[in-house]
């Protein structure tokens, strides 16, 4: 099997050769859901509003996908030197689950789609327009998720470069194809359903084609094994949590800011979306240092799995001071080309005058979160995540009410970034020092003194 050697060669070239090929495939995901807006956004305000309301519904595929990218990635990445035979069993039980998760998920959304209207008090007239479309996208959500783990399947096997390609061409044809089912077609939403469609399939049949290709994977007969399935548990199940954890917390934070009113709430979105989009290269620094360190776990390579992580966080570092010092001068021109009200406009100023700079602590904080989950440590992330965001909430709650002041929220937000940084990091990096060095140098010396024994003991006895 071959691909990228994460065992030998420079850390610093294999974290830029595997994390600019997926942060590329993150922006171009991201222009993507910004286009299909703009597009969509020159319709009517109905296909808006069904558009928005399916919002939250996303997060329950993108918390299956997500989870799915990263057990698949680990095991694959954990499993490469068992050769095209066992990547081949691995993968098979993988897009078994992930097509069991997918099609159980969506028929459970489909059929509580009725509920969610009533929830939402939809409109009698609107309500066929979004049973149609949650319906649409369950369903297309299928070959989605089956696409998605065949990418993570590239990429835990050292093919990072080429599950971005795919991903960067598919990105740009559905962009095309948004374009012509909405834009000249006239269908609306059914053209974001359409051009789904096609782009998921096509995806997930390039990324079998490479790995059949590559003679990454062999017709094998399938053998029902529980040990290749251990990741989800360990990996899979963690960062759902997780994904549900980031959804809770922002309802609660949009609940915080709504006490100010509509404009603070608009200019806290706009705000948070742009941190959001600043938080990718941490998130993909860290994934790119899981994919090192789960091909050096074996004794003679463990030390380099080390070494992987604390050269990425040093990069991490240094990346996000460009970032938030960036964030902070330009936020202005960048809020005034992003929207044009006025209020909303200074409200998304204010909280990026308050919040950008702490992007210094927040940027390394999300890599070593990304680089515990896929290091088998993903409850301990778990539990970090819901310390941080449990008390954001608590103290922003707190202070807005007892000051009657939203900037308060922000410099909680501010606080717990930097505070974040500098309760853990250092922690972390410790454990690891004495998982992967310490304990790797100690079983030498033990493996070492157990091979001189018998002449130690020859001598004696002379």
């Amino acid at each position: 099997m071959q691909g990228i050697d994460y065992t030998a060669g420079s850390i610093h070239r294999l974290l830029f050769r595997t994390a600019v090929p997926m942060l590329l495939a993150s922006l171009v995901n991201v222009i993507t859901q910004l286009a299909n807006v703009f597009f969509l956004g020159h319709t009517s305000q109905n296909v808006l509003y069904v558009l928005s309301l399916y919002i939250p519904v996303s997060f329950v595929m993108i918390a299956i996908i997500e989870a799915m990218q990263l057990s698949v990635q680990v095991a694959v990445a954990r499993s490469r030197a068992g050769g095209s035979r066992a990547f081949t069993q691995l993968f098979v039980h993988m897009m078994g689950s992930a097509m069991l998760l997918a099609i159980l998920t969506g028929g459970m959304v489909m059929l509580l789609t009725p509920v969610l209207s009533w929830f939402y008090r939809v409109p009698a007239d609107i309500g066929p327009m979004f049973t149609l479309y949650v319906g649409g996208m369950m369903a297309v959500s299928i070959p989605a998720v089956l696409a998605a783990v065949t990418s993570a399947a590239l990429r835990g096997l050292g093919r990072a470069q080429a599950a971005s390609w795919n991903a960067v061409g598919m990105a740009m044809l559905n962009i095309a194809l948004v374009y012509t089912f909405v834009s000249v077609f006239r269908l609306d939403l059914k053209g974001i359903i359409y051009a789904n469609l096609i782009t998921s399939v096509l995806s997930l049949a390039i990324s079998l084609l490479i790995l059949f290709i590559r003679r990454e994977m062999i017709f094998e007969r399938f053998v029902f094994a529980q040990k290749h399935l251990m990741a989800l548990r360990h990996v899979g199940i963690p960062v759902f949590i997780s994904y549900c954890m980031i959804f809770l917390s922002t309802f609660f934070f949009n609940k915080i800011v709504s006490h100010f009113g509509e404009g603070a709430v608009a200019g806290f979105g706009v705000g948070y979306r742009i941190q959001t989009m600043a938080i990718l290269p941490g998130i993909v620094i860290g994934s790119a240092i899981g994919i090192i360190i789960n091909h050096n776990l074996q004794s003679p390579h463990r030390p380099r799995a080390y070494a992987s992580y604390r050269q990425g966080l040093l990069q991490s570092f240094a990346l996000y001071v460009i970032i938030a010092v960036a964030v902070w001068i330009w936020r202005d021109p960048l809020i005034a080309f992003l929207i044009e009200d006025a209020a909303t406009r200074a409200e998304a100023a204010r909280y990026l005058s308050i919040v950008a700079l702490s992007y210094i602590g927040m940027g390394p904080m999300m890599t070593t979160l990304l680089t515990m989950e896929q290091s088998g440590r993903g409850y301990q992330a778990i539990i970090l995540n819901a310390v941080y965001f449990l008390i954001i909430i608590a103290l922003g709650w707190g202070l807005t009410r007892a000051f009657n002041e939203v900037t308060y929220f922000y410099a909680v937000i501010a606080g717990m970034n930097v505070v974040g940084m500098s309760s853990f990091l250092l922690p972390f990096m410790r454990m690891l020092k004495r998982e992967y060095v310490e304990s790797s140098a100690d079983k030498d010396i033990s493996t070492e003194g157990e091979a001189t024994l018998p002449n130690k003991s020859y001598s004696t006895q002379t």
